[in-house]
């Protein structure tokens, strides 16, 4: 990030600490936070509501502002998920991870920017602790059954528009229809090696090392059934690997970092010893 960038990010952050709705948004975080267990049903569709009216204030402020990608993330789900820890103070590396809290806050972003975006089709009602999202876009394809028919049921295109109240898992999906979601790419194993896991890889290597010595050491003949010269020339290798700077760092990375519950790379604060 260049500094004229940095700035800007800043400046986005000072404004948004500034909004009137942060008040409402701290008030039913700081409540999920300290008894999120059970409370996706009460707090989720306030936090939800809270987030809406911070992102729509946000944009009114903004609004004869010249639009750039550094002002709009600010209302993105990254930054919203980042400023709303910060207004209550939560940091997942010094008090350890609140998973629940965590994916409560996460699911009301997205029902905060779809309703901000599309309020049309998703609603949110803090009174009775409801949100509401257009039948067609919550379901699809109504499924009628076909009494005394060898094919029972049958797929029907749903066409109303009317809003219906939704379990807070049916959020996912909806935010799905209209936003991209990030996935981390995987490549066709192409045979049954690669179909394996490194991790189960390592262990199969493990146990095999291990039954190939135990040959050795009792002078069994099925040691050879096991290993040749080129298994020798591949261990060989394994272990200038085992004692080089790349396997050092090979290792430092999986100690230093891990994955965020965004899937973006994450420094870990405190570094376990190797």
């Amino acid at each position: 990030m260049t500094k004229e960038n940095t700035k800007i990010e800043d400046k986005n952050n000072d404004l948004m600490n500034t909004l009137k709705s942060n008040e409402d948004l701290k008030k039913v975080l700081k409540i999920a936070l300290k008894t999120t267990e059970g409370l996706e049903t009460s707090v989720l569709p306030k936090i939800s509501d809270a987030l809406k009216n911070l992102i729509l204030e946000y944009r009114k402020i903004t609004s004869k502002n010249t639009q750039t990608d550094e002002s709009l993330k600010a209302v993105q789900t990254k930054a919203l998920r980042e400023h709303a820890y910060s207004l209550v103070d939560y940091n997942r590396q010094r008090d350890g991870v609140n998973t629940s809290f965590e994916t409560l806050v996460g699911r009301a972003i997205k029902a905060g920017i779809y309703s901000a975006d599309h309020p049309n089709e998703m609603q949110i009602d803090t009174k009775t602790s409801q949100i509401f999202v257009m039948s067609k876009i919550a379901t699809p394809f109504i499924v009628e059954k076909l009494e005394g028919q060898k094919t029972n049921a049958v797929k029907k295109e749903n066409t109303s528009e009317k809003l219906v109240p939704v379990h807070t898992g049916t959020i996912d999906k909806v935010y799905r229809t209209k936003y991209a979601v990030p996935t981390r790419a995987k490549r066709t194993p192409q045979n049954d090696v690669e179909k394996m896991s490194f991790n189960k890889v390592a262990e199969l290597f493990f146990k095999d090392f291990n039954k190939a010595i135990d040959y050795a050491v009792k002078k069994d003949v099925r040691y050879f059934d096991m290993v040749d010269e080129k298994t020798h020339n591949f261990l060989s290798n394994i272990s200038a690997l085992f004692n080089s700077k790349a396997y050092q760092e090979f290792r430092n990375f999986s100690l230093d970092y891990k994955v965020g519950i965004d899937g973006e790379l994450e420094k870990i604060s405190n570094k376990k010893s190797a």
